[in-house]
């Protein structure tokens, strides 16, 4: 299951999309103003070997342009880290779908750490201690996606570490890491070859459509292999090559984001919600009623929300994961909760 289903009706316009964690302003005027740029040369095929896009997201990511591979989105990204040469895939959950999935496209046999116990959040080695196999693939997305939360670089080294010891893999997906980049682990590429780090640009720069990914490894000229030709479309390709120049806007976006949060966050709490603590631009809620129902209720104020049957670890349908906005539609959404949560206790 994936959020963002506003092409229901054909009118993408109407509906006020909390299921989809995309900047809610839409695109950034420097992104705008790249993107008009890709028209001029929407004639041409992209550049086959992507190596301007490759040396900007480098000069944008601090990692050595060898070890950058640019993706269409963080799916592919995905996709491509699948690849990586281990028998076992263990998943850190709730997570993506897409990991196991594409494990299992690749023959590999999937197993399942969970990262909570009830409501608490436990300790990522911890989570990992009773899943330690040799020669596996670890996925862990950080922040948590459907959480929130973010591991913090120590804890990342640390696991690193024992997955290094077992000859294994630790595939980071940092799709939401601009809205928290001091937890970022890719200053540890350069020296840990089993490190895998897969990101988006498509959240951060609220261009879902266009398909800007990246993947960062020293196994990324070998898992390039495995990469369809042309995958950079020419809009993908600009925004990139201008990424470099706004690195400040993109941390005022996250600052922006965090002061929404917290408000937000504040807002529902005050309903009697309970709110997993987050770093990113995402909240995931425990409603303690029907989420089902709720996200009916929602549905008739033209509100999309994303469920989390689908997340093992909070798939009681009590949870759903939500986007923060901008404070009016936070508060517009908060308002509908409020009365959703009262028609549910009446019925």
């Amino acid at each position: 299951m994936h959020g963002g289903n506003v092409w229901q009706d054909e009118e993408p316009s109407r509906w006020l999309d909390y299921s989809s964690n995309v900047r809610p302003e839409g695109p950034p005027s420097w992104v705008l103003d790249a993107l008009k740029k890709g028209f001029v040369n929407c004639k041409y095929y992209p550049q086959l070997d992507m190596s301007a896009a490759t040396n900007a997201l480098s000069r944008y990511l601090g990692v050595d342009v060898s070890f950058v591979l640019p993706t269409a989105g963080g799916a592919s990204a995905i996709l491509l880290a699948s690849y990586v040469p281990a028998g076992n895939a263990v998943v850190f959950t709730p997570a993506f779908s897409e990991y196991a999935e594409q494990s299992l496209l690749r023959g590999k046999q999937i197993h399942y750490a969970p990262l909570l116990r009830g409501r608490e959040s436990l300790p990522l080695c911890e989570s990992a201690a009773k899943y330690l196999k040799k020669d596996a693939c670890y996925w862990l997305c950080n922040p948590s996606n459907p959480l929130g939360s973010a591991f913090t670089h120590d804890e990342i080294l640390s696991l690193l570490s024992v997955i290094e010891d077992l000859n294994g893999y630790l595939i980071v997906d940092e799709a939401f890491i601009d809205f928290c980049p001091e937890h970022s682990a890719r200053d540890l590429i350069a020296e840990h070859e089993r490190l895998v780090i897969t990101g988006s640009l498509t959240k951060s720069l609220g261009i879902p459509g266009v398909r800007l990914g990246y993947l960062c490894s020293q196994l990324a000229g070998t898992l390039s292999a495995n990469q369809l030709p042309w995958e950079l479309n020419c809009f993908a390709r600009e925004v990139a090559l201008a990424l470099p120049e706004h690195l400040t806007e993109l941390k005022k976006d996250a600052d922006i984001n965090a002061g929404r949060r917290e408000r937000f966050v504040s807002a529902l709490r005050d309903l009697g919600v309970f709110v997993y603590p987050s770093n990113a631009n995402f909240i995931t809620l425990d409603l303690g009623a029907d989420a089902a129902q709720i996200e009916k209720l929602l549905y008739t104020k033209s509100i999309l929300v994303r469920r989390c049957d689908d997340f093992a670890g909070i798939d009681d349908g009590k949870h759903l994961r939500i986007a923060v906005k901008d404070d009016e539609s936070n508060n517009l959404f908060t308002a509908a909760l409020k009365e959703a949560l009262r028609c549910v206790e009446s019925l």
